[in-house]
Parts: structure tokens; C-alpha cells; sequence
């Protein structure tokens, strides 16, 4: 089984990075070198649409964590929505990953977002 990873400019700033397959030992450098290289752009958040992810290994668990450190250091956001069960409880067990980064949907992960950048703006509004 493979990897596919299909990666999008949803809005301006946020990417999707869309899994569909196993992240595994064999996949999971496909990954972090695509991963390595939308942190280099320098985004506002990057977003990952796990519903079509069918399995995740220890390693695929490591390029996730390094991914949201990554995106950390930049002051950028990592979400994660509509991951299946297995691999839920896969990340849960493992608690590489903070929880408020994981959403169940899409939809919360898009509001979740937007509700920061507007945080984000009216502190500017309010520092000038």
C-alpha cells in the first residue's frame, strides 16, 4: 500500500496537506521532505485531512510531531481534522501531538482557525 499526498492553497496562508493511504516507514519520507518544503514557504497554518488516512506507524507519528514543531517555530499553526478512529487512538495513545491541535471536522478546524487570525487582528487593531 501506498501514500498519497495531495497538497492545496486553500486560502491565502493556509495549505491542506490531504493523506490518503499508510504512513509508514516506506511513506512516511515522501512526507517529511513535502512537509520540509511547505515550511520553507513560510505559512499561516497548515492543515491536514486525515479521512482518507487508512494507517499511521511510529514513524509517520514522528513526521507529524516534527512537522508541528516545525510550524511551531514559525509561528505557524498545524490543525489535523477527520481522522479515523484507529488512527485517533493511535495519536491519543501516543500524545505526541497537543490535543487542541486535532478536530473533527474540516469545518471546526477552518472555524478554529479563523477565530485566530481574528484574535490575532484586533491585537494589532488594539496595539496601534
Amino acid at each position: 500500500m501506498s501514500l498519497d499526498i495531495e497538497i492545496t492553497e486553500k486560502k491565502k496562508g493556509l495549505h491542506e496537506v490531504a493523506l490518503d493511504g499508510r504512513l509508514d516507514t516506506d511513506t512516511s519520507p515522501e512526507l517529511e521532505k513535502k512537509i520540509g518544503e511547505l515550511v520553507a514557504k513560510n505559512p499561516l497554518a497548515v492543515r491536514f485531512d486525515m479521512s482518507r488516512l487508512s494507517y499511521i506507524s511510529s514513524m509517520g507519528i514522528r513526521v507529524l510531531f516534527k512537522a508541528f514543531k516545525s510550524l511551531r517555530q514559525k509561528k505557524a499553526m498545524f490543525l489535523m481534522a477527520n481522522l479515523q478512529p484507529q488512527i485517533k487512538k493511535v495519536i491519543d495513545i501516543a500524545q505526541a501531538l497537543p490535543p487542541e491541535s486535532v478536530f473533527a471536522s474540516i469545518e471546526e478546524a477552518d472555524a478554529y482557525f479563523d477565530a485566530m487570525q481574528k484574535k490575532v487582528l484586533g491585537q494589532e487593531q488594539d496595539d496601534s
